[in-house]
Order: structure tokens, then sequence, then C-alpha cells
């Protein structure tokens, strides 16, 4: 069931790029002629080519939009936020972000990338399942629930991250196979949100998804994937704009707790990581069977030519000057710059003994190259995208991108705990994630505010994993540097209301108070899409014109 198909349906075209049967041979590839929309969706083949399709596009190709000389997708908030910034500095948005420069011609393009991926995405799934359970004369009633399962996961994940990212939208569930229909109004983002709860929460309890861990079920979808999903959800809910507060914090917290008494996730080196290239957060980083990992977006260079292009943004220019003992250029990059790096007030923060924040577990400064040269690099980059092989031979890399972990789980539960009351619960779970990183107990009792502990921790814990945008948007909180006296305190970050916070690189190395507008929470809808729609004419977001 190895397979590339491109499917054409009454002129709409879906990528049902590649079928999987292991992780293994998740990317080989055997081109087919393509099929027309009356001959597809037959045979068992056909089938799992339509739901392997679901992994390729929608929000897990955020990973893959951009690079090169720009941020990816998946940068784009922590760009905005200011705490992290493009060193190269020509893209539109890293300009705009650091001029604060919110209007519509500069965001048009960025948003349009980010609405086309997650329709990309529903399209797919809703093509599945129109199409899938009418399939019963060759699949059995099992593969068919396990499909429609895995398509409404990725249904519910793409209107998860457009309802974050523009709030209210169209929310569209069948597959176009013509032009009627097609102009469809916003529907409110409380709507989207129950909707997205509704298709999510069956999968997260029921059984049509497997109880097992990503790399043990091939990297489908598992009831895991669902139940942190579902978990990320609440969460997000329950701060603004929607305030669903405590009750939505105490789902939230259910929900994690179904991964954590469900025995198929797990912290790497839960009792202490250690300090080395064997650490915690070096296994998570190279691994394809850790079990802290819920899901990741998958790569392989090495055998399938299809790369993690996170590997080239690791690194500023300057080590594109780099050479070994015998005087020779060490990378073969044509591309080579950090599009994310983390301001001083991130890299500051970390405790001295946080493994975290130690040399070559994030971050790193020096590489010994195999001529025993040691280089330094004139800024931390990021150790967590940098992969040898690939930097020297110019390539992309081989390591898998973390989505979804199971310390993310830990905390969604703490702040849910935290939030509703549970004080000892809520600690006893931030503390596990300590723990492995070489901390003591955080007690709120003796140290204060625990919901902005697990804030930080969550910046602590995600430096490079893209969650810090979706923080600030739903507590309307910014991190800030305690100082003493000259100094940053370490462990702690003060979160301050947006409005009055010192925002970072507005421009590079400044800070601006307010700098960043309440509207600018939301994107602008597409130029092009308001255009092409004219349910959507007069509708734009406040804010943008």
């Amino acid at each position: 069931m190895k397979k590339s198909i491109n499917i054409l349906m009454a002129g709409v075209f879906v990528a049902a790029t590649m079928g999987l049967t292991s992780c293994d041979d998740f990317l080989t590839e055997k081109p087919l002629d393509a099929k027309a929309s009356t001959e597809f969706w037959k045979t068992a083949d056909d089938a799992e080519s339509g739901v392997a399709a679901l992994y390729y596009g929608g929000v897990p190709y955020l990973n893959n939009a951009g690079g090169g000389w720009q941020p990816k997708a998946t940068m784009y908030g922590g760009i905005i936020s200011g705490l992290y910034y493009d060193d190269h500095g020509d893209s539109q948005l890293a300009e705009a972000s650091k001029n604060c420069m919110f209007n519509m011609e500069k965001f048009t393009s960025s948003a349009m990338t980010l609405w086309h991926e997650f329709y990309k995405g529903i399209s797919r799934a809703n093509f599945v399942l129109e199409n899938v359970p009418k399939m019963t004369s060759v699949l059995d009633k099992a593969t068919i629930d396990n499909y429609v399962a895995q398509g409404k996961f990725f249904r519910a994940y793409a209107y998860f991250y457009l309802v974050k990212e523009f709030g209210d939208v169209p929310y569209v569930t069948k597959p176009y196979t013509s032009t009627e229909g097609m102009f469809v109004e916003r529907t409110p983002a409380a709507e989207v949100y129950k909707n997205i709860i509704d298709e999510l929460t069956p999968l997260a309890e029921g059984t049509a998804l497997p109880q097992k861990s990503f790399y043990d079920n091939g990297c489908r979808v598992t009831r895991a994937m669902a139940q942190t999903l579902l978990a990320e959800v609440y969460l997000q809910r329950a701060g603004f704009p929607c305030n669903g507060g405590d009750a939505d914090y105490k789902q939230a917290a259910k929900y994690a707790e179904m991964v954590i008494n469900g025995g198929t996730a797990e912290l790497e080196q839960k009792n202490g990581s250690s300090k080395d290239l064997n650490s915690a957060y070096n296994v998570i980083k190279n691994s394809k069977t850790s079990k802290e990992i819920i899901y990741a977006k998958e790569y392989d260079y090495s055998k399938q030519k299809v790369g993690n292009g996170y590997v080239n943004l690791c690194m500023g220019t300057d080590a594109t000057t780099w050479k070994d003992a015998d005087g020779k250029s060490l990378f073969k990059m044509n591309v080579m710059h950090k599009a994310y790096q983390p301001s001083d007030i991130i890299l500051n923060s970390y405790a001295d003994n946080d493994v975290r924040g130690m040399e070559k577990q994030f971050f790193f400064k020096n590489w010994t190259d195999a001529t025993g040269v040691t280089h330094t690099l004139d800024y931390p980059g990021i150790w967590a995208w940098f992969e040898e092989t690939a930097i020297t031979d110019g390539t992309s890399g081989d390591n898998n991108i973390p989505t979804m972990r199971y310390a993310e789980v830990l905390l969604i539960a703490a702040e849910g705990y935290a939030r509703t009351g549970e004080t000892a619960k809520a600690e006893g779970l931030l503390n596990q994630v300590r723990k492995r990183a070489g901390l003591p107990n955080y007690s709120a009792s003796v140290n204060g505010d625990l919901v902005k502990a697990i804030l930080t921790e969550r910046l602590h814990e995600f430096p490079v994993e893209f969650k810090i945008w979706d923080d600030i948007r739903r507590t309307r909180l910014y991190p800030e540097a305690i100082m003493a006296g000259s100094a940053q305190k370490k462990d702690i970050l003060e979160w301050t209301p947006l409005a009055s916070a010192k925002i970072q690189n507005k421009p590079v190395d400044n800070v601006k108070v307010g700098a960043l507008p309440e509207y600018v929470l939301l994107w602008p809808i597409p130029q092009d899409e308001m255009q092409r729609n004219p349910a959507l004419e007069g509708h734009q977001n406040p804010g943008w014109n």
C-alpha cells in the first residue's frame, strides 16, 4: 500500500500523497496514473491513500511551509510576539513585526499560507469522511471506524488552528464536487469550538483509535493524540477570547489525565535527565521510538529524500565561515540563518541547574568538528534542530519534529488544576517536569503564583516547539524578565498584562511597551479570500484595514 496518487475530483485537487504501513516506509512513493473521481474510493488501496494524505497537508504541513530565507509558518506567532526574531530579517512578516506595521498589506500573504493549508487539510478529511463509510464491500467495520476517526481527528485539528488564528471562520463539513455552495459565511468561534469538541470527544473516549503510543501505532492517530488535542482545545477555550473559565480548565485537566492514566505515554528519564548528549532532551530530538512523543511530523531524508528543513535554521550566518583543521569549509548549506532566534530574556531565565538551559540540550554555542577544531557561535543556536550529517552535507534532516509531548500533557493538567483550586495536584504534575529538568519542587505557598510558574515552565520546556503565541493569546499575558539589580533572576518570569507589557524586539534588541495591539492576536482574513468569497465581504477581523 505504498503509493502516491493525485486525485482530481470534479476540479478539486486532492493530494493523496503517500500510503504508509510503518514508520520505516512511510515516505516510499510509487507514482501512479491519476484516477478520475468516478474511479476513486473503490478499493482498499484507495481508502488507504486517501487517509495517508491527511498526514501531509493541513496543520502538519506548517512545518514545511516557508523556509529557505523565510521563517517557517510554525514560527509566525513567535516572531509577531517579539520573543523570537528572524536574524536575516528581510521577510515581509519579520520586517512588519519588528517595526509594528500591523496592516493588511504586510500580513495578508502569511495569512493566506495558513488559511490555504488549514482548508486543504479540511478538504482531504471531508473526502475521507464522505466516502470511506460507503466502502463496506472492500473494508471491514473496524477499518472503516478507524479511518473515519483519523479523518475526524485531522478535521478537528485544522479547525482548531483556524479558530485560534482567525476567530470566526467558514465551517465546511462536505467535500466540494462542484461550485455549488462554495461561498460560506463565517461561523462564530464559539460554535466552531463546540463542533471541534463534539468531533473529538467520541474519539478520546471511544475505541475507534488504538490505545498505543504514536510510534508503536506506525505513526498513525492514537487515542492519546485525540485526548491531548481535546485537552489543548479546552485549555485554549478556557481563556480569551471565549473565556470558558473553570469549566473548561476542568475539562482540560480531565482529558490530560486520560493520557496520564492511559499508560501509552511517559516522560523520558522521568527521575532526572542526564546532562550530556544522552539526555532526555537529546533522546526526544533524535528518537523515533520515544513514548514521550505523542505526535510528531515525520521526516526521513537519508532513505526517502523527504527531509526536515529546520536544520538550516539552527545557526547564524557566522557559522558559514567556519573551517576545519585543513582549512576546508565545513558546511555545504546554501542557506543558513536563525529564523527563530530566542530573545535574551528566554535564554537568561533558565536556572543554572536546569538541564534544558545547558549546552547542547535545546541550545548551543560550541561545536567541535571531525578534525577536532571547536567553533563558537556569536549567539546561541538551536541544538534541537542541529543534525551534523545534514549540516555538513548540505541536506535536509532526518529527525522528526514533535508536535505533542507528554510533558505538555502534564502541564495542561497542572494548569487546569491550578486555576480551579486543586493546588496539590497541580504542584505534583508541575514538579514531574521540573524534576526531570533537575529543578527543585515548586510550592505555591513558598514560591508564589502557581499559574505563572506553570506558564514559565511551558516556555522553558517548549522554547522551540511553538507554544508561546497560543499562551499569550489565551492569557493576554506576556513574559518579562525579573531583575535583581543588573542581573536577571533565574527560573522565574513575570507575566504582565499584554497592554502594558514590554514587548521584545520592536525593533530587534529594543523593547516597546504595548507594542502588540489586541487585534493582532487574530490574523486578518486574507484579501484574496475576501475577494473570492462574497459571503465574507464586510466581515474582516476588527483592526485590519
